[in-house]
């Protein structure tokens, strides 16, 4: 049986990190491990328990605190962050992404979302609007010259027919069981050959994998989330 992924709540305010935990806990796949309200406590709950997944509440007036993020992956590199955002929030959601989050999701959405979000991001696949896919991939071009355009190029022709099909796949958004489905293989040959595409690319994680399929027009950034 697969166990449930561990999840770690923020919020500062009790109310909402109280109702986090209960609705997240009373869903089927996830467990609640911990509550934090103080990013002390967070740090020291995720050195101690090593959650899957860390949703992290970002009230209107705390997205300037996203250096968290880092601190965090310092110290547990295998945690995925999950950022739920209000719509006033002063997050600079480029900049958390570069940090390393790998879900945003804006409070107006519905908990099914959520749950979601935080499922396929335990998975390792990434949950973005489309207003940041393309925010990300317009910084991600003005960053980009000829000669790393080309270069980026040559690499494409090292890959397998296999491998471009599963960069493609990734590109739509899919995750790696969903891959597997698609291409009728198992996940774990979907992960050696995630792993042979990052080393030939010289890509180190699937969001950045997704940009480049975008950059190439290996596939079209999807019109939803990614």
């Amino acid at each position: 049986m697969r166990q449930p992924v561990k999840v770690t709540v923020f919020a500062s305010l009790k109310l909402i990190s109280e109702y986090l935990s209960a609705i997240l806990a009373s869903e089927r796949g996830l467990a609640v491990i911990d509550v934090a309200e103080t990013y002390s406590e967070l740090l020291e709950m995720a050195s101690a328990n090593w959650p899957d997944v860390v949703l992290l509440c970002l009230m209107d007036d705390e997205g300037e605190q996203i250096s968290v993020i880092a601190d965090l992956l310092g110290i547990a590199p295998d945690i995925k962050v999950v950022v739920l955002s209000g719509p006033n929030s002063n997050l600079n959601q480029p900049a958390s992404v570069k940090l390393g989050v790998r879900g945003i999701v804006g409070t107006n959405q519905s908990v099914r979302v959520l749950v979601r979000a935080i499922q396929q991001v335990s998975e390792g696949d990434v949950w973005l609007n489309q207003k940041l896919v393309d925010r990300l991939l317009g910084d991600e071009s003005d960053s980009l010259n000829g000669n790393s355009s080309g270069h980026g190029k040559e690499r494409l022709h090292e890959l397998t027919n296999r491998e471009t099909e599963i960069v493609e796949l990734v590109g739509r958004g899919m995750n790696n069981k969903e891959i597997a489905r698609q291409l009728t293989i198992g996940e774990a040959t979907v992960r050696h050959h995630l792993s042979s595409v990052y080393s030939k690319l010289d890509i180190e994680d699937r969001l950045n994998l997704a940009i480049f399929a975008y950059q190439h027009r290996i596939v079209r950034p999807p019109t939803g989330r990614l």
